[in-house]
């Protein structure tokens, strides 16, 4: 488990060392026109502190894709990669240069024969995942049952940290093949819209209710905001259980309960505020009406 004792040393890790040298390949352009194939393995362009340029980590698994007739020799890495998603991301720094063991790979037509030559010929990639990216990942409504990419090669774990306009980070750690694809700067954008609403309008600092709380991120800033009480609700146990995790790891241990429930279904009588976080499309017209009748504030993030 991480603790806040081992931010700066993870912050620290994804940063260039003075001797990293970029190498930016034309993202529309086919990667055989820019790339010895011959030469690019696992020590192309590699700096002496381990890392190397993302385009070339991705031409490098691109070449590899190719080979296993994934994808068309004239392929792109813009058209054509798969999508990448960091294994530990702190609020808007993007890595542009990829330690070991840093990515986690998600594409539809991945198997395992090709997983295992990805883990095993590119030391940057951690695990690889067969899904879309446009698929549900999680439970996307109360009719739903429970969605998950398959993990083909090695471990899942994420970690994302957000900064906040309270002064403090917050941690949040998931496995990417259960939880749903949502960077750390998307969250941070999120925690912002409320911050702005909780400053701008006046909110009794009572009981707030994290109606879909997911990971969790939206009510643990409201205990850090000073809330006396939050409610933290998700209709998936996947998730219930990744909240417990990150609650621990922010170290908040009082002023809140845990209900694994549809919100619809949810037994409150009255609070101050409910905060909808559902996923993108879902219909929450009925969620909407069940808030304002709970709620004397609601904010649909």
């Amino acid at each position: 488990m991480i603790s806040k004792n081992d931010l700066d040393e993870k912050i620290e890790a994804i940063q260039e060392c003075e001797n990293c040298q970029d190498i930016q390949i034309k993202k529309f352009s086919p990667i055989k026109d820019y790339v010895d194939f011959e030469k690019l393995d696992d020590d192309f362009n590699r700096c002496s502190c381990g890392k190397r340029p993302i385009d070339v980590v991705m031409a490098h698994i691109l070449k590899i894709m190719i080979e296993e007739g994934i994808v068309k020799e004239g392929a792109t890495l813009r058209r054509n990669s798969p999508v990448p998603l960091s294994k530990f991301y702190y609020s808007s720094l993007n890595p542009q240069f990829l330690s070991k063991k840093s990515l986690i790979l998600l594409h539809s037509d991945f198997n395992h024969e090709v997983a295992k030559r990805l883990f095993d010929e590119v030391s940057e990639v951690a695990c690889v995942l067969n899904g879309s990216p446009q698929d549900t990942v999680g439970v996307f409504d109360k009719d739903s049952g429970i969605n998950h990419f398959e993990i083909l090669e090695g471990d899942d774990t994420q970690i994302n940290v957000m900064r906040t306009l309270i002064g403090d980070k917050i941690i949040l750690v998931k496995n990417q093949s259960r939880h749903h694809i949502e960077v750390a700067m998307t969250t941070e954008q999120k925690l912002v819209q409320l911050h702005n609403y909780l400053k701008n309008n006046d909110v009794n600092k009572g009981i707030a209710v994290d109606a879909m709380c997911g990971l969790g991120a939206i009510g643990i800033y409201l205990i850090k905001y000073g809330f006396g009480k939050v409610i933290f609700n998700d209709i998936n146990p996947e998730m219930i259980e990744a909240l417990e995790n990150n609650l621990e790891i922010n170290e908040i241990r009082e002023n809140f309960e845990i209900f694994n429930e549809s919100f619809e279904d949810l037994n409150i009588e009255k609070a101050d505020l409910c905060v909808l976080d559902a996923f993108p499309g879902a219909d929450i017209s009925k969620i909407k009406e069940k808030a304002e009748k709970i709620a004397d504030n609601v904010v649909i993030i």
